[in-house]
């Protein structure tokens, strides 16, 4: 079974530029600590510029390891923030969806 988390956020206009490359580093930094990078896209359908971040994990245990990893990285933090900075005001949510089911 695996674990998928996706990052939602709606960005304010003009801001995709500096969200992008905010998340490049943010893998760059994932890489680098052996840690998941994540696969950045947007719906086919709904409003301008919603933006999702989705990383799978083979286990709840291996996602919380990961992100308490993350929170270690330095700039990580400086990141996080310049991309809510890029968000429109109350549109920021996480989710974690187990994938698959066992009988």
């Amino acid at each position: 079974m695996t674990y998928r988390h996706q990052v939602l956020r709606n960005l304010q206009f003009g801001t995709l530029p500096t969200f992008m490359a905010a998340q490049q580093k943010k893998n760059e930094l994932l890489l680098a600590h052996g840690l998941t990078p994540y696969a950045v896209w947007a719906p086919a359908f709904g409003g301008l510029h919603h933006m999702v971040l989705e990383a799978r994990f083979e286990s709840m245990a291996a996602f919380e390891a990961e992100h308490l990893a993350t929170k270690k990285i330095d700039g990580m933090a400086a990141l996080n923030a310049e991309q809510l900075a890029c968000t429109i005001p109350g549109t920021a949510h996480d989710q974690l969806q187990r994938l698959g089911l066992d009988a």
